[in-house]
């Protein structure tokens, strides 16, 4: 973790500072009526919380998301059952996302994301959707895992757990009825910065803007990112939309059908989640690592998570050195998206056929070589 912090401190701080503006906007007269832009608005508890601590803003937040990797990597319940997870997480993280561990709040809601896959693997269902509706809170994918929880219980249960759908609907209105009364205009804001925002270089979108006419690409600044536009975007984009769709459907049904158990239709959900999104960011990787680190070491990941490194930040460089464009960026993080997506449905196809045999595989501990996919 100290690698991390060090990482956080040599790059640049954007996202820190964007934190630290919408904590100073909250506690601005009138209160909390400027509310996040690109996140729900119970996100603003963790941007506020730095501000408690007698330290610099940037200092104070990756001490606290240095505090929740520490509370990720030690929450697992199954580490009995699934020895060397810990190991795998950090290889994974040390490969793929140490520039951002500590420098970004997706640690927040993917430590939501774990505890709720965690107690759903060992049937606490009310804790699970707990903990999976204060992550979608924080940030919206974990409402994703919601899904297959429900159709878990009801093959283990026999019946259809609706007093937690509704608890968990209340529960939602609520923070979303404050927000409404508050400050009105926010409720969809996260909706209307997702659908407006072009695609983020290192996204499925980017890498196909680049692939269908690489003599048409151009790159622009916005929404945070740096952005790949071409004459297909249109097109592009509503082809990943439906594929996502499609594919979590498929998944589900496959989880109905009790083909896949509550781990495996949870990374697969959250995978199809972030290949569909119009952004691929490196800590994007923070909501999958604890979720891959329940199988073997793979090399198909492996390879992702250290192509995700060099995309940012040593190929971010690119424009300034090389220029003009991301064009070697771009082409690296579709190499990425390549491999992330042939390395994962291999990976499903393992878990269909362990099904169809009546096997269960177990997480090893670390091996000495991984796994040839």
């Amino acid at each position: 973790m100290a690698l991390a912090w060090v990482a956080a401190a040599l790059l640049p701080r954007g996202d820190m500072l964007l934190y630290a503006r919408y904590a100073r906007e909250a506690l601005t007269a009138p209160y909390l009526h400027r509310l996040p832009v690109e996140y729900p608005a119970a996100s603003l508890g963790i941007f506020l919380l730095p501000r408690l601590l007698p330290l610099p803003y940037v200092m104070a937040f990756g001490l606290l998301a240095e505090l929740g990797l520490l509370a990720l990597l030690l929450s697992s319940d199954g580490l009995p059952a699934k020895p060397g997870w810990s190991r795998r997480v950090a290889v994974y993280f040390l490969l793929g996302a140490f520039c951002v561990l500590v420098a970004r709040y997706d640690v927040f809601p993917a430590l939501c994301a774990l505890l709720a896959v965690e107690r759903a693997r060992s049937g606490r269902w009310g804790r699970a959707w707990a903990w999976g509706v204060l992550g979608a809170l924080l940030k919206v994918f974990p409402v994703l895992l919601l899904p297959g929880f429900l159709l878990a219980e009801r093959r283990s249960s026999g019946r259809w757990p609706l007093r937690r759908v509704l608890a968990s609907a209340m529960a939602v209105a609520a923070v979303l009825g404050a927000q409404l009364a508050i400050a009105p205009r926010s409720v969809i804001s996260p909706l209307s910065y997702e659908l407006h925002r072009g695609f983020e270089l290192s996204s499925l979108g980017g890498s196909l803007t680049l692939l269908a006419d690489p003599g048409q690409v151009r790159w622009i600044s916005g929404y945070g990112s740096i952005e790949v536009a071409g004459p297909h975007a249109v097109l592009i984009g509503a082809l990943v939309a439906v594929l996502g769709v499609a594919s979590l459907a498929a998944i589900w049904r496959l989880s109905a059908g009790g083909r896949l158990g509550v781990e495996a239709t949870s990374l697969a959900v959250l995978s199809v989640a972030v290949l569909s999104d119009r952004a691929f960011a490196a800590q994007y990787l923070v909501w999958l690592v604890p979720l891959w680190a329940y199988w073997e070491i793979r090399r198909g990941w492996l390879a992702a998570a250290g192509l995700t490194t060099l995309v940012f930040p040593f190929l971010y460089v690119e424009a300034a050195t090389l220029g003009p464009g991301y064009y070697v960026a771009t082409a690296t993080a579709a190499a990425r998206n390549g491999i992330l997506v042939v390395s994962t449905l291999l990976w499903l196809r393992e878990q269909l056929a362990d099904d169809r045999a009546g096997l269960q595989v177990p997480a090893k501990d670390l091996p000495a070589l991984p796994a040839l996919t």
